[in-house]
């Protein structure tokens, strides 16, 4: 009875000493900080990108040389020019801003923003496609005063359209982690980031410029990714055959900045912060001359406002 009560504490001890010996492994575990994905990506993107806003000559030829290589030489929608720049008569009344990949200097990706104008205030998507509006109370022209523009002109070279999808935004031990401890509701390896990142910059822009609409032409299937990631695009007409299918669609900025998801909020909070200085240096009143956009001064604290 004696050897068995013996033999049984020893086992009991043996089983006590494993159990302790783990007890830091354990508690390191509960205690390591867990990678979070809006700091990852935000981390990841700043790294290797910069934000610009075309405020001068250089940097917008920097936007309409990207879109020449994208919609002249690349998708052949547009003819090739002798300049190698894509130009349009909606520049003049444009906001253009593109992305800058720091380690090889090019650019990775532009968009731009049309404002109204006095006398022929409406924009390129009422211009020319006023029919496919669903309601004649939905046109740009309806909203000017209350502050109207269109998001246009997105490019993003080839290189980097594939290079956005092949480049992991986080190593392959930090994405588990984030699987296991994070509730993503979309694919975090399949991530437009570029796209992304432009969209949010036209998003500051509008806000600063008091945009209450913005009007944008786009493939059905590129306004169902960015819902993914709380980006909404309103259906306002019927689908065109113009370069593919394409639906019209308009947004709040405001409420785009609300309902965007959470894991991106810290993302375009960057944005925001890294492109305010340009926007400060905008030449509104340049943009005033020739838009019919009342203009209620800047507007740099709606963002942190909506965040």
């Amino acid at each position: 009875m004696v050897k068995r009560t013996k033999r049984t504490i020893g086992k009991l001890n043996r089983v006590v000493s494993r159990k302790l010996s783990n007890f830091p492994t354990v508690l390191s575990h509960l205690f390591t900080k867990q990678p979070k994905l809006d700091e990852e990506i935000v981390r990841f993107f700043f790294s290797r990108y910069q934000l610009v806003v075309a405020n001068n000559e250089e940097d917008k030829d920097v936007s309409f040389k990207t879109r020449h290589k994208v919609y002249c030489e690349e998708m052949k929608f547009e003819q090739t020019r002798a300049s190698s720049l894509e130009v349009d008569r909606y520049d003049e009344r444009s906001v253009n801003c593109y992305i800058k990949h720091l380690p090889t200097g090019e650019c990775a990706g532009t968009i731009r923003l049309v404002l109204p104008q006095h006398g022929s205030g409406a924009l390129p998507l009422e211009d020319k496609f006023s029919d496919a509006f669903s309601c004649s109370s939905l046109l740009p022209s309806n909203l000017v005063s209350d502050g109207v523009c269109e998001i246009s002109r997105l490019a993003v070279p080839r290189e980097f359209r594939i290079r956005q999808f092949k480049t992991k935004v986080l190593p392959s031990e930090k994405l588990a982690k984030i699987k296991q401890s994070s509730n993503v509701k979309f694919n975090i390896e399949q991530f437009p980031y570029l796209s992304i990142a432009l969209y949010l910059m036209a998003t500051s822009v509008c806000l600063h410029l008091n945009m209450s609409h913005a009007y944008v032409l786009m493939e059905p299937k590129l306004a169902r990714r960015m819902k993914a990631f709380g980006i909404h695009f309103n259906e306002v007409g019927e689908a065109i055959s113009f370069r593919g299918q394409r639906v019209p669609y308009r947004l709040s900025p405001t409420t785009l900045v609300n309902e965007l998801s959470n894991t991106l909020k810290r993302f375009q909070q960057e944005v925001h912060q890294s492109i305010q200085p340009s926007l400060n240096e905008m030449s509104v009143d340049a943009i005033i001359s020739s838009t019919s956009v009342p203009f209620v001064g800047k507007r740099e604290n709606r963002i942190s406002a909506a965040a």
